[in-house]
């Protein structure tokens, strides 16, 4: 009996570390920014191994298959509803996949009751979830009733009754009583993980990101730019640098400048992010009032054009307290002319950026033959 119920506390031990394990992969894929077409199929396929292997230990360990349905359960309230719909219905297919694993074979009233619990099920959790607006007693009372409802088909799918010590009629309460224990217990060390982590994007974002315009700051720029190996792909740098902005500072103070530097760079977002595509490193604040634009060169048929609309739009919006007008002047340079060396090619747009100011401010240079 002492052997038996050690068993059993292990398993539990074993299907929480499943559980949280795959909760924060499905939590991390769901604000994955890849892009990749390939990554819809990764949270089933994470679901699935971690499904059956949860049924292989539980066998293994007590000899039954038990709580087959609290990962999607747990998926369905802390990660994402439709999601976990999706799993649970894959979730009897495994399920007999895994009886014909032991068995090797399968009955047609197998397949139903297995088939009429992942009904049941979802059942439970819509209609928990909608009438009972604390999330936690919500899962417990669907867990309660998942397990109900297992028990009671239990003579129609194999291995999942226990037997030995609680084979008796208070069977059924035992087992809600070890979910809801697992339930709980997940959930806690869940929430206090995913806290982790976003503390942690944050400090990631306050190393990364510049405050006052919320880009790039410079760390990131060197990063990105500075360190990066030579690729053969085509990098468009542009370098676009507030004219006469120390007047600014000096004029009306500190202030009026930053506020400057937020209509600037709300300006800069809102013109020029949308132009970017996965592969661009993004906008960055270089310094100062210098902001440094990495961009696809075939995005654009004539990026000087481009730039010379969006400066004409600038001129127009009244800056600050005072509501005075500035332009901006820009140095443009590209990767295909510097060996594709992102150093080499910064460089250069630097210099252009130079020539533009020295030749009366508010010009755009381009490196020649684009």
């Amino acid at each position: 009996m002492i052997t038996y119920l050690f068993s059993y506390i292990i398993l539990m031990v074993i299907i929480m570390n499943l559980a949280i394990s795959t909760l924060i992969s499905m939590k991390f894929l769901m604000y994955s920014d890849s892009g990749s077409r390939y990554e819809q199929w990764i949270k089933p396929i994470i679901y699935v191994a971690m499904l059956y292997t949860a049924m292989s230990v539980s066998y293994h360990f007590i000899g039954v298959v038990a709580h087959e349905y609290l990962l999607a359960l747990l998926i369905f309230y802390l990660v994402d509803k439709k999601q976990a719909i999706i799993l649970v219905i894959i979730t009897p297919f495994v399920r007999m996949l895994y009886m014909l694993f032991v068995d090797g074979h399968l009955t047609v009233i197998n397949i139903v009751a297995s088939l009429a619990v992942a009904v049941m099920v979802i059942i439970y959790m819509e209609v928990s979830d909608k009438l009972i607006a604390n999330q936690t007693l919500s899962m417990i009372i669907s867990e309660v009733l998942i397990v109900a409802t297992n028990m009671f088909l239990a003579p129609y799918i194999p291995h999942v009754v226990i037997y030995s010590i609680f084979n008796q009629p208070t069977n059924w309460i035992i087992r809600a009583s070890v979910a809801v224990i697992t339930l709980l217990i997940v959930r806690k060390v869940y929430f206090q993980v995913t806290t982790l982590q976003n503390n942690n994007t944050e400090l990631q974002k306050e190393v990364l990101f510049d405050k006052l315009t919320g880009f790039f700051n410079y760390k990131k720029f060197e990063q990105d730019v500075l360190t990066n190996a030579d690729e053969n792909v085509d990098v468009g740098i542009a370098i676009l640098d507030l004219d006469y902005f120390k007047n600014v500072n000096d004029t009306y103070g500190h202030e009026v400048g930053n506020q400057v530097l937020r209509q600037f760079s709300i300006f800069l977002r809102e013109n020029l992010a949308y132009k970017l595509s996965p592969t661009d490193l993004g906008i960055y604040r270089y310094g100062g009032e210098e902001f440094v634009w990495i961009f696809n060169p075939s995005m654009f048929t004539d990026v000087k054009h481009f730039l010379k609309n969006i400066q004409n739009d600038f001129l127009e919006i009244p800056l600050g307290d005072k509501g005075h007008h500035m332009s901006f002047s820009v140095g443009i340079s590209f990767s295909r002319h510097h060996k594709y060396n992102l150093k080499l090619t910064f460089d250069a747009a630097d210099d252009l950026l130079y020539r533009s100011k020295k030749n009366g401010r508010g010009h755009i240079v381009v490196e020649n033959d684009y």
